[in-house]
Order: structure tokens, then C-alpha cells, then sequence
């Protein structure tokens, strides 16, 4: 396999008689590195090129057996320990359903088949990408990490009548405007329940501080973030937003600081950033804690603001510590197939979960039809139970439900501290 610069470049997929068959793939970077027997395309470690494709293809037949899956993720840039973990966590569920002879569908059994881009988190990069899924390579399911990403698609995805298992946060995502995008990740309305957890336990912590992006998950999660805590008593010392890509947050947070905070929420902001953000706060002097209650893996955030200055952090979704016998099998799984355990992939596995569950009720193909199994199918995750509610909230039972993980930082470690319920079903 020949690397291209700056060219297209062709991945070389074996089929189920040893024979090779040419898919064209335009990529700006080239492959970081490719395995002709599998059609697995690394870029994990080494860099993400802008295209990558991951084929279950050593088993496929013909392309009519074959469901294709689109991703649509940042596998590089300040969310990429987001997105490689999504993309991840949803080959290795598909590859298990491959390996036990694929999907059963009206008799006719069909493999599973992710076909991933990197959107890096810039919206014009994920209209692209989700084009090119859609209109190129004919997905008709998907999952796309990022609200703004999201948001910037609802037309494209609802006129094509695409099936959207979406990682987001976004203001009226979930909605009867949108009746085939279903949220797989516990949002804002659902995760802000962990502050009166906090309020229960730490009566001292009064004054709130946030920073979040400027984009539309930044002022949707602190629009829900702030009413609730509001409504808690607690007191909104200030409210930041920064752009994307930000490095040098010492304006933002002299502004913040001044305000004199007990704590600092970080909702929606991506590892990288958050990581900056803590560094660059605690050098300012703030001797507070910080809190994601959104998703964020905490060992990155370390790495970059150093151990001592993430201690007695609260995250969601991000647990390294202790884990149920369900979590450490994925773990094994995981890390046997990947090198190395990422615990975000957690609970980046619902999107896939979700999807194999409602194909075998549906057992259609169609995403209409899938779309009505998915409000009634009840799933297994790494959690437990779960469904898709929310009803009552969002006035569409598109938002998944399940006991949600929260942790605290202790000796450099996300330790799981409690599992709650969403307000509503």
C-alpha cells in the first residue's frame, strides 16, 4: 500500500474469495497505515488522515448483504479523544454481531460495515462529510458526534429521511422536527440532576463560574446547566464562551476569576481545551473545583494540566474506577483489539447498541421502521437497561435513558461515586 500526499488514494479491500476488489477514497493525508487481509485502516496513534474507512469486508459476499453505518467524528484535533472512541466502540460491537454470522433480517442475514470521516469538529468539514456519506457512499444510518456538526445537518438528514444515532448537544436536536434522530447520549436536561447530588454533599460550594464553546452545544448546555443550578441556589458568578481552538484562555478566565467562583463548569468543552483551561486556571491561583458534567476523559485532561490540578474533578459518562463485570469485559475487548483502554468508549458504544437492537425488532431495513422500533425496544448497555424517553421534555420519546455514571477524580483516578436517574422518562 503506497501513501499519497494531498491526492486521492485507493484502499484495497479483500473479498470473501481471496480476491481483491479498488475503492477509491479521497484523503488528504494518505493512510497512517492499512492491512489489505481486513481492510482495517489504523490512524488512532499516528494521526487521523482526513478519511477513514474501516470495512468488515473479509466475510462480505455482495454488496446487498452489507449494512453500511456512517460516522461522521473528530478523529483529530482537541475532540479526537471524543471521536476515535466513538468510532471505535462502534466497529467492535459490529465486529462481534459480524463474527456471530451478522444481522438477522427476514431471513436474511447481512454484516455490519462502518464507514467513518473525520470531521475534526469544524462544521464545514461535517456538512462534507455527512454529504459524502449520504449522497456518495449511500448510508441511510449514521451517528455523528458534536452538536454543532449536528445542527448544521437536520435538512440534509431529514430530506434524505437518514436514520441519526447522534453524540450532540444542541438545542432542539431532539425534537418532533427531527423524527429520525435519535440521542444517545445522556444530554444536559438529563446529567444537570448530578448538581443537587452536589448540593446534597458539599452545602459550601455557592458561587458558579462556566466556559464554554461558542457554538451551539456551548450555549445550549449552559442555558440548561444555568437555569437548573438557578433554581438549586446557587449564584451564576460568571459566564465565558471562547471559540473553538482557543489555546491562551488567561483573559477569559481573569474575567472569571475575578468574580471569585467556588467552582468551575467546563460543559461541552472538549479534553484538549478543558485540559488547558484547568492549567492555565490553577496558574492563575484558583484553588477550586471543576466540573463535566457533560463527557470528558479525564486522564487527557491530566496529561496536559498535570495530575495535582484535576484531583476532585466531577465528569460524567467518564469512569475509570471500580467497574462493573459488564464494563471490564468491554475493557478486555477494548484493549485486546485497539493496544490501549479508553473509558470513554463507555458510553460511546449506545449509538451501535441501539442500532442492532431496533434492526432485529424491526426486522426492516427501512429507517422508518427502525425509527418505531427504537421507541419501543428496551436495550442492554454497559450500564444496564436502556431505552429512548423523554417525552414529557422534548415532546418527541427520542432521547436515551439509562442510570447515568458519575465520578470523581481521587488520586488521579475517575472513580465512580454515583449512578443516577434523568428527571424524566
Amino acid at each position: 500500500m503506497k501513501r499519497s500526499t494531498g491526492l486521492p488514494y485507493r484502499c484495497v479491500l479483500a473479498d470473501c474469495l481471496g480476491n481483491t476488489t479498488e475503492r477509491v477514497v479521497e484523503g488528504r493525508h494518505g493512510l497512517a497505515g492499512a492491512s489489505r487481509a481486513s481492510g482495517e485502516y489504523e490512524g488512532d496513534r499516528r494521526g487521523p488522515p482526513h478519511v477513514i474507512v474501516r470495512a468488515n469486508s473479509s466475510a462480505r459476499r455482495i454488496a446487498a448483504d452489507v449494512i453500511k453505518f456512517g460516522i461522521s467524528t473528530p478523529l483529530s484535533g482537541p475532540a479526537a479523544p471524543w471521536g476515535i472512541p466513538h468510532k471505535n466502540a462502534t466497529e467492535l460491537i459490529f465486529d462481534e454481531v459480524n463474527s456471530q454470522g451478522g444481522l438477522d433480517v427476514g431471513g436474511k442475514k447481512y454484516k455490519l460495515e462502518v464507514i467513518a470521516y473525520d470531521h475534526k469538529y469544524v462544521i464545514a468539514e461535517g456538512v462534507a462529510t455527512i454529504n459524502r456519506l449520504i449522497s456518495k457512499d449511500g448510508v441511510k444510518y449514521i451517528s455523528v458526534l458534536g452538536g454543532a456538526v449536528v445542527k448544521a445537518n437536520e435538512e440534509p438528514v431529514n430530506e434524505a429521511g437518514v436514520l441519526n444515532l447522534p453524540l450532540a448537544y444542541a438545542e432542539g436536536l431532539v425534537s418532533p422536527k427531527n423524527p429520525l434522530t435519535f440521542h444517545s447520549f445522556p444530554s444536559p436536561p438529563e446529567t444537570t440532576v448530578f448538581w443537587k447530588w452536589i448540593k446534597e454533599r458539599h452545602p459550601q460550594i455557592k458561587r458558579v463560574a462556566t466556559i464554554s464553546p461558542n457554538d451551539d452545544t456551548g450555549w445550549w448546555s449552559i442555558k440548561i446547566e444555568t437555569t437548573y443550578v438557578e433554581k438549586l441556589g446557587y449564584q451564576i458568578a460568571a459566564k465565558e464562551f471562547f471559540e473553538r481552538g482557543l489555546t491562551d484562555f488567561n483573559p477569559i478566565l481573569l474575567r472569571m476569576l475575578a468574580q471569585k467562583p467556588d467552582i468551575i463548569s467546563v460543559m461541552a468543552s472538549p479534553a484538549g481545551s478543558v485540559g488547558l483551561i484547568i492549567k492555565q486556571a490553577r496558574e492563575l491561583g484558583f484553588k477550586g473545583r471543576f466540573i463535566h458534567v457533560g463527557q470528558v476523559d479525564t486522564s487527557v485532561v491530566a496529561n496536559i494540566a498535570g495530575k495535582a490540578n484535576v484531583e476532585g474533578m466531577w465528569v460524567h459518562g467518564y469512569v475509570q474506577s471500580p467497574l462493573p463485570e459488564k464494563v471490564k469485559a468491554w475493557q478486555a475487548k477494548y484493549t485486546k483489539k485497539y493496544g490501549e483502554w479508553n473509558a470513554t468508549s463507555i458510553d460511546f458504544t449506545n449509538p451501535a447498541f441501539a442500532f442492532v437492537a431496533a434492526v432485529k425488532k424491526a426486522q426492516s431495513l427501512d429507517p422508518k421502521k427502525i425509527a418505531d422500533a427504537l421507541h419501543s425496544v428496551e436495550f442492554e448497555n454497559l450500564w444496564g437497561k436502556a431505552h429512548f424517553g423523554g417525552k414529557d421534555f422534548y415532546g418527541i420519546a427520542n432521547q436515551i435513558i439509562y442510570p447515568m455514571p458519575f465520578s470523581e477524580v481521587k488520586d488521579g483516578v475517575a472513580t465512580l461515586v454515583a449512578q443516577l436517574t434523568p428527571p424524566h422518562n
